[in-house]
């Protein structure tokens, strides 16, 4: 690894997951190990969590080449949490290629990520570099958790049923790039090329009896995540199959969860309505900590060949933003400081076929549970 005057620099450090990450990382076991620092766009926020934190900042906003040059040629390693990535991401991606900075991000954006895949792929292996995009909850719940199936049952090319369940809130951030995708028309028409196709096999709605749950189809980025994991890591198989579904106690839960959303994709193309909407959740706000320790996961991952069946069990607390911390922080640390165990050091890879073991051990750690149960079909 190249050597640089910082490890790691958190970029959007101002914002509302941005500050949980600086949190994470100044308590963390082996922040004596690294130098860190910070950017954003806002100066007087930055001060105050350079203050609060002993850290420098960077200015440096997402349009701005030369500002991110500057930044990427400091760092070792990016975490960027400057959403929407569509947007705001690209550049960043290409600086950090151009200077070998190794990049980190919590997209679920599934036209970003095929963007950086069909772009930088052969650029990340030619310049030494890590990309990786959906170190959040999207996707390392289900990427380490299918990763840890795998290892377990010692078996190739599982038919994988994963199944979530959440309780949680979103922030201001997330809202508001929730309701901006309804306006970019150019994004809309990538995402209907790119989103996660429904197979005739999958089933789209019905009763779990095993989990006592009506299971709703979630066709979300995280497919897409676990067949490229799939792709570099041998011992999958080349059939791995995965589909992923949201739990609900009654059907009535998934009725009105599905209206509220069909309403909200209507007013959200207006600009007048949409800003009004966005008023409900204001940029930079988010659940407070109390909200966070009552908010949790859970993910049941079930595998299956033609003579045995895994369930795995993930858990953890809050789902999108103090577990999202975690997630992504560790994976950063994994490149940072244990660099020479990882699976593989360059290219447009996933957290997985990237950190695998060593990801997973910390998360364990970190307070992620990991458990399973086996059983002969």
């Amino acid at each position: 690894m190249v050597n640089k005057k910082y490890d790691i620099v958190i970029h959007g450090a101002s914002g509302f997951t941005g500050k949980l990450i600086c949190n994470y990382l100044f308590n963390h076991i082996d922040a004596k190990s690294i130098k860190w620092a910070i950017s954003g766009r806002n100066k007087s926020k930055l001060e105050e969590i350079s203050l609060k934190y002993n850290v420098d900042y960077f200015i440096a906003n997402s349009f701005e080449k030369n500002e991110l040059d500057i930044l990427t040629l400091k760092t070792n390693l990016i975490i960027s949490v400057v959403g929407p990535y569509e947007t705001y991401g690209k550049l960043l991606v290409e600086s950090c290629l151009k200077n070998s900075c190794h990049y980190l991000d919590i997209t679920g954006e599934s036209s970003f990520v095929k963007y950086v895949k069909n772009n930088f792929s052969k650029i990340a292996l030619d310049k030494n570099t890590l990309i990786i995009n959906c170190c959040g909850f999207e996707s390392i719940p289900p990427d380490i958790g299918t990763f840890y199936s795998i290892k377990h049952i010692k078996e190739k090319n599982l038919s994988i049923k994963c199944y979530m369940k959440t309780k949680g809130q979103i922030s201001g951030g997330t809202w508001s790039s929730f309701l901006n995708h309804f306006n970019r028309k150019k994004i809309i028409k990538e995402k209907n090329k790119t989103k996660t196709p429904i197979r005739k096999k999958d089933k789209i709605l019905f009763y779990n009896k095993d989990l006592k749950k009506w299971a709703l189809i979630f066709p979300d980025i995280d497919r897409s995540i676990i067949k490229s994991s799939s792709n570099f890591l041998s011992f999958y198989g080349d059939k791995v199959s995965f589909t992923k579904y949201m739990l609900f106690p009654s059907i009535f839960k998934i009725i009105s969860l599905l209206i509220p959303l069909f309403f909200i994709s209507i007013l959200a193309k207006f600009n007048f309505t949409r800003n009004w909407l966005k008023s409900f959740i204001p940029s930079g706000t988010g659940p407070d900590k109390e909200a966070r320790e009552k908010h949790w996961f859970d993910y049941t991952i079930v595998g299956e060949t033609q003579t045995k069946k895994i369930i795995t069990h993930v858990k953890g607390g809050d789902p999108g933003y103090g577990e999202t911390s975690k997630f992504v922080t560790e994976t950063a640390l994994c490149i940072i400081l244990n660099y020479d165990k990882l699976n593989m050091k360059k290219g447009v890879l996933t957290p997985a076929s990237c950190a695998g073991d060593l990801l997973l051990n910390r998360l364990q750690k970190a307070g992620i549970q990991f458990s399973h149960e086996i059983y002969e079909v």
